[in-house]
């Protein structure tokens, strides 16, 4: 049994070769000059990627008034069915068979308005909706910053034809079901943030299924 010692030594040395010509590739496709790493300069200063525009002056009315009267209107049928207080005197349009709007009449554009949508059927829960609202926002829409939230609610600013706009949204769960059910909406201009926070609290206080 004298050859395995030759052997072994020969093995280990093929192997020694190997391991070698392994690590000189590895150096000569990642050079080093045995340096301090240090970052890299950019070759050029970054852009924004949505660069504000220039804003246009808002329509000049007054503020909106939280405390304004509401009247209780149903809305939807059979399952989508539901009541809730709404403002009383505004135009009242129906987007679609669960999605409903309230406006002032004879109001300019980019003044405010109140959007109700009924999103049970998406099943799911009020954080994912609003965390997924959020990315829709920042992809359907110019400048979007979010400016506040909690567990339902969001209040967020963005531009829309050169004007800035300001949005507050909430999500109701009306049944227990830990879904969200009811989307609220209120949109105007800065000066009526204090009115549309007081107006969604209203309307989302008073809103009932069936």
């Amino acid at each position: 049994m004298r050859w395995r010692g030759p052997v072994v030594l020969a093995v280990l040395v093929a192997a020694g070769i190997v391991g070698g010509f392994a690590v000189s590739l590895a150096l000569a496709e990642h050079p080093t000059d045995g340096g301090t790493a240090a970052p890299v300069a950019a070759q050029s200063p970054s852009l924004p990627v949505d660069p504000v525009p220039d804003l246009l002056p808002d329509p000049d009315f007054a503020p909106l008034d939280g405390s304004l009267p509401l009247v209780r209107q149903v809305v939807g049928a059979g399952d989508f069915r539901m009541s809730l207080p709404t403002p009383r005197g505004w135009r009242f349009s129906e987007n679609s068979l669960n999605e409903w709007q309230w406006r002032p009449p004879d109001q300019p554009s980019f003044g405010y308005l109140v959007r109700v949508e009924q999103v049970l059927s998406n099943r799911r829960s009020i954080a994912w909706t609003l965390d997924r609202r959020i990315d829709e926002l920042e992809e359907d829409e110019q400048a979007v910053r979010v400016l506040g939230r909690t567990d339902a609610t969001l209040h967020y600013s963005y531009v829309a034809s050169n004007h800035l706009r300001h949005g507050y949204l909430t999500w109701l769960d009306l049944t227990g079901s830990d879904n969200a059910q009811v989307e609220i909406a209120v949109s105007g201009r800065a000066r009526d943030q204090d009115g549309m926070a007081e107006l969604i609290g209203r309307i989302a206080a008073g809103t009932r299924l069936g």
